[in-house]
């Protein structure tokens, strides 16, 4: 179980972390010129690694022929349309890029979607304590009760001028 936190400061804090989304890593901009002619999308790809100086990673399921003639494109965009036309996705990790099926990742998201669901439906409540320092807990407590789930509650304690949330510890 998570510390207990302390302050409105580390409140807000957490609010603003569960509320947001990490965003997707920078990948190159620069444009490019490229023609291939009935190329293996595996040496396009090892071509598109060098140029945006990442590391690419494909599997088995990673094959076909490609061919194309960009002209003044940006470099992730040629390489976000060419995998489309083979039938396959990216995910960015930092410099790295995982290279797989559509249906490959599909799976990997539902099975992700089914941990989450299972954990929120089954994992038991745990109860955390938050002083609440410089504002009233009660006008603090709307927040908290938005980034909870459907299991969870908020109560005031305004002799103490906390917050009583019991929700389940799952990451959403």
């Amino acid at each position: 179980m998570r510390s207990i936190m302390t302050g409105c400061a580390a409140l807000f804090a957490t609010c603003v972390a569960l509320g947001t989304a990490a965003a997707e890593p920078r990948l190159p901009s620069r444009r490019i010129d490229v023609a291939f002619h009935d190329a293996d999308i595996r040496n396009v790809l090892r071509f598109f690694a060098e140029v945006g100086d990442v590391n690419i990673v494909y599997g088995e399921g990673v094959d076909g022929r490609v061919t194309l003639e960009l002209h003044r494109v940006r470099w992730d965009t040629a390489l976000r349309a060419i995998l489309r036309t083979v039938g396959l996705e990216m995910e960015v990790q930092d410099n790295i890029i995982l290279v797989a099926s559509q249906e490959s990742f599909s799976r990997e998201r539902q099975a992700e979607v089914d941990v989450v669901q299972h954990c929120l439906a089954t994992d038991p409540l745990r109860t955390r304590i938050i002083r609440v320092s410089y504002a009233r807990a009660a006008d603090v407590a709307p927040f908290v009760e938005a980034t909870l789930t459907e299991r969870g509650t908020v109560t005031v304690d305004e002799r103490t001028n906390s917050l009583i949330v019991r929700d389940v510890d799952c990451p959403r």
